[in-house]
């Protein structure tokens, strides 16, 4: 098996020893460090945990003559966790494990556990295989494995109701509000809350580092004159005395002022007084101090958090953002832009999750395109789907806001990682915990933030990130690289190709893009964009049944291929199902290229954005004629552009500066496109 270059033989695991340690067989970079390593000292039964090994190691290095392959040094945290929970069956049903005692009825039973706990098929499929192979292993065990084959040796995950997979990507689609909303607050925190966070992490490490140089004793009169000279700090810039923003913060006297119910029960941050004081906290405590904490509260009131950085305000509210920082919930927050970092990294991009997390401080490279007058770009990161073992490093050539997000990514993984440690890019933003490589909990991060949007920007009428089907969406990694695939291939309109020009995103990921064939997300794109043909002509054919008008050149053609398909579904017998509609629109669906200001049903004979006999199979929409090209078909969604360029043309008009001429040439664009978009202009459209 491949080993990492300069590995040490005479320091690899032994079999005999309980923990094996696999890492230096394991390449991929963004491996969590509790899968390196496999632990069998937790099983007590000595035959359980010699088979158990011989399994492991025979599945990593025995290549059989059938088509299974060997067992990769990553998955045998999982092999192994299937192979006790099996064993555990065995055991409870015959007393102890051995495989000469396992029958098809004893595993039609487990099969039938497993049923009754409501897995998915697939789940089911994993939990089989280990019966497969102890039997596809038995010569290496030397208790034996299963001496028959079983269920007649038909495929397990077709034994546990597995239907192969689906042609369609079934990983849902974000929708368009949500997504918006989503990618909207991860820019607004990149812009514009991030340098307030950074702000307020260096002013707390400068108060942790003073706090911690000061000598602990100090003699009681300083300690009234600091605390004093605090408090008349505090009131000439009109300041409160410090609260904790989380009231579950409590101890000591801070406690005991929350309890007194004096102070609306908010805790006192009695370590950011200590550390602003200039004054150990301990001291605190002391009657003569605790008098003049109480005396300052009733003297300035309370200011929620308590640290000096100021607070931005929100470009869309004019208001601060938040509340001033202390320091747990400063930690929230930097989990917050970090998840908003890691959030446009993967929907800007079409990278997977371990493409993402695969990423290095310094990833980032910029150049010049060929002609030099365009700045390119790229992320530098790892494959390994499809790439072997060991990866390959790929550029995924990408837009400014990922440039930045990366950036921000980098300075706060730099204070969390010390020079020995990875050089991970993502790493788990509390105290003692960079030694893991990635974010192994990324999931779970991505919806606690949209939690926070919800609380802290939201309403309960009016949520931050809207809601799907009237509840919360719940993420995964893998729908942003489905979502950007979908919306990249057929949505020109919508909030978010308002705010992120997805044509942008992809020409910069497809225009001198190394990865983009082995990464797939172009051929994602491609596959998002015939099935996005296919609804988009399905939704037109809807539409033409509700009386919706088909204008532009090519509107008569189409509607005439609408007519027919709706005489044929009607017919006495016909089942008009949404499969047989779609069946009857594939070759329009086949053609159809959704634009702003039409729809083009493509036919490079006729096209007029075509210049020339070698240009490709697809239209030009920058060069349409939407008025003219026999291919244009114009309906009520784009309606709203075409009015928007005649109120442009209205304005330039009312302008002074124009010559006659100039008014002229706009003057008929204008009543050229008022005629085009006459028909829904009428009381009747």
């Amino acid at each position: 098996m491949a080993l990492k270059d300069g590995t040490d033989s005479a320091r690899l695991s032994r079999f005999h020893e309980d923990i094996w340690d696999l890492d230096p067989a394991i390449f991929h970079v963004t491996a969590r460090n509790a899968f390196r390593t496999i632990d069998f000292s937790g099983i007590a039964c000595s035959v359980e945990r010699l088979t158990a090994k011989e399994y492991i190691y025979a599945w990593l290095n025995e290549l059989l003559p059938d088509r299974a392959g060997r067992l990769r040094p990553l998955s045998t945290r999982t092999a192994l966790a299937t192979l006790r929970r099996f064993m555990a069956f065995v055991r409870e049903r015959a007393g102890r494990f051995d495989a000469r005692i396992i029958d098809q009825t004893m595993l039609d039973t487990y099969l039938a556990e497993l049923n009754a706990r409501k897995l998915q098929p697939s789940r089911v499929g994993e939990c089989l295989r280990p019966i497969v192979q102890l039997h596809r292993l038995a010569p290496f065990l030397t208790c034996g494995g299963l001496g028959f084959v079983p269920w007649q040796g038909r495929a397990i995950f077709t034994v546990a109701g597995c239907r192969g997979r689906p042609h369609e990507n079934v990983t849902p689609r974000i929708p368009e509000p949500v997504i918006g909303a989503l990618i909207r607050w991860s820019l607004k925190y990149i812009d514009v809350f991030a340098a307030d966070i950074f702000a307020a992490r260096a002013e707390l490490d400068a108060l942790e580092k003073a706090y911690a140089d000061r000598p602990a004793h100090t003699k009681r009169g300083s300690l009234a004159d600091r605390m004093t000279e605090w408090t008349t700090s505090r009131q000439s810039n009109g300041r409160g005395v410090p609260v904790w923003n989380s009231p579950q913060r409590q101890g000591g006297m801070s406690l005991a002022i929350a309890e007194s119910g004096r102070y609306g029960g908010h805790v006192v941050n009695m370590q950011l007084i200590a550390m602003q004081a200039g004054i150990h906290l301990t001291t605190l405590s002391l009657p003569h101090i605790r008098e003049l904490v109480l005396a300052a509260i009733e003297e300035l009131g309370i200011e929620h958090g308590g640290m000096d950085t100021p607070i931005a305000h929100d470009p869309d509210t004019g208001r601060p953002w938040r509340e001033r920082f202390d320091a747990f919930d400063l930690v929230r927050e930097e989990r917050h832009l970090q998840t908003a970092a890691y959030i446009l990294c993967s929907y800007l991009t079409g990278m997977r999750d371990g493409e993402i997390q695969a990423m290095r401080p310094g990833c980032i490279k910029r150049g010049k395109s060929a002609d030099g007058l365009i700045e390119r770009i790229a992320i530098q990161s790892m494959i390994y789907k499809g790439r072997g073992t060991r990866g390959e490093i790929e550029e995924w050539v990408t837009i400014v806001p990922v440039a930045r997000a990366v950036e921000i990514a980098e300075r706060l993984a730099a204070r969390h990682r010390t020079p020995h440690q990875h050089d991970g890019l993502w790493v788990v933003l509390e105290r003692g915990t960079a030694n893991e490589r990635t974010l192994p909990h990324i999931v779970r991060q991505i919806n606690r933030y949209r939690e926070h949007l919800d609380a802290q920007y939201g309403s309960v009428d009016e949520p931050a990130i809207p809601l799907a089907d009237g509840r919360n969406w719940v993420f995964n990694t893998r729908q942003f690289r489905r979502t950007l695939a979908w919306y990249i291939a057929n949505r020109p309109f919508g909030v978010v190709a308002g705010k992120i020009q997805y044509k942008h995103a992809s020409v910069a990921m497809f225009d001198g893009y190394a990865g983009a064939s082995a990464s797939g997300f172009r051929q994602e794109v491609e596959q998002e964009r015939a099935l996005g043909q296919l609804d988009d002509i399905v939704a037109q054919y809807e539409s033409y049944r509700k009386g919706e008008k088909l204008v532009g050149p090519a509107g008569a053609r189409i509607t005439a291929e609408m007519m027919r398909v709706a005489t044929a579904t009607d017919l006495p017998g016909i089942i008009a199902d949404e499969k047989r509609v779609k069946a009857m629109l594939a070759h329009l669906a086949r053609t159809l290229h959704v634009g702003v200001l039409n729809d083009c049903f493509f036919d490079r004979a006729t096209a007029l954005c075509l210049r020339d006999a070698d240009d490709g199979a697809a239209p030009r929409l920058s060069s349409c004629a939407p008025d003219r090209c026999p291919n244009s078909c114009i309906t009520r969604q784009h309606v709203p552009a075409w009015q928007s360029a005649i109120d442009d043309a209205d304005a330039l008009l009312r302008s002074k500066r124009l010559s006659a001429a100039q008014r002229t040439v706009i003057r008929e664009d204008r009543d050229r496109m008022k005629k085009v978009i006459a028909p829904w202009a009428s009381p009747s459209a």
